[in-house]
């Protein structure tokens, strides 16, 4: 190796230690060992050096990530003379969460996508959560839409419980803005061959309200019926579909009452227990009806 050669190997080798060196962010270092420890205050020490990470490194995304996930300080205001400083707090609180959380996502997508759906969703922290979804919603709108329903489909199609609960959960909340992506991928879901899965849908088919979902629906609570024991929705997601109804209410009122009047249907008491909330006049017939007779389960009627 001549000299000319050796030295150009020594300064490559020197840029890449440089270039090492450089990416060592001992802000982020500092606050990840001040989350392991016993101190006091010890989050709220973190978030300060999360916030120093940033600072020095604007695109660290595990600093992003974790300050999402921490900082539930950030727009305390003990003295503000809003009537409802607690609740905007707690708004703000979880729009700048996201945000962050969002940010990493951006740095390394495939990463935190996974990482949000399959972990942060996870955590018994309502405030972590809510600063989840509104990191997932962003992925929505301005993220690889494609890949984030690709991921929550895997999700409520999961084995474990936690994620089906957590993916029913966020694309009832994403699909109250966009129901005419989100309930198509829903009703899809309802011939899924895992029951839990198909129970997950029909819950969020419910919170979402949109009334383009009555048909499958009512299809789900008519297969009852159906001759063959194959074609027959087992009665946990039958009865869940009356709920899902009776959420949706509008359109579904007369569905409702169908049920209702069918003295042979097993769940025309769930069908009465849902039109007893909504206040819709075409329910008062076949409540009344109701009120003159008996069975073995009771019905409370506020109407």
């Amino acid at each position: 190796m001549n000299k000319r050669l050796r030295v150009s190997v020594i300064s490559i080798c020197l840029a890449v230690f440089l270039v090492s060196c450089g990416s060592h962010n001992e802000y982020l270092s500092k606050g990840k060992e001040l989350i392991k420890s016993e101190r006091r205050r010890k989050e709220e020490r973190a978030v300060a050096q999360f916030k120093l990470a940033i600072q020095q490194e604007p695109s660290n995304a595990e600093a992003h990530y974790l300050l999402g996930f921490y900082d539930s300080q950030e727009f305390y205001n003990a003295k503000s003379s809003s009537e409802n400083w607690e609740e905007d707090w707690e708004k703000a609180s979880t729009e700048n969460r996201g945000k962050h959380m969002f940010l990493a996502y951006q740095q390394e997508q495939n990463k935190y996508l996974e990482i949000l759906v399959f972990e942060t969703l996870r955590r018994n922290e309502p405030g972590v959560q809510n600063a989840a979804l509104n990191a997932l919603k962003r992925i929505y709108n301005q993220g690889d839409r494609n890949k984030l329903l690709k991921s929550l489909k895997k999700a409520i199609k999961s084995k474990d419980n936690r994620d089906r609960h957590d993916a029913h959960w966020v694309l009832a909340e994403i699909g109250k803005d966009a129901p005419g992506t989100i309930v198509p991928l829903l009703v899809e879901l309802l011939d899924h061959k895992r029951k839990e899965t198909r129970l997950n849908a029909v819950k969020a088919l419910g919170e979402i309200g949109d009334e383009n979902a009555i048909p499958d629906l009512v299809k789900i609570v008519n297969s009852g019926s159906a001759k063959r024991a194959r074609d027959r929705e087992s009665p946990e997601v039958r009865q869940l579909a009356v709920e899902a109804l009776g959420k949706i209410g509008g359109a579904a009122v007369k569905e409702l009452v169908a049920i209702a009047e069918n003295k042979g249907s097993s769940l025309r008491v769930d069908a009465i227990q849902a039109l007893a909330t909504l206040g819709d006049e075409r329910a008062v017939n076949p409540l009344l009806n109701a009120l003159g007779e008996q069975g073995s389960r009771e019905v409370e009627i506020k109407f």
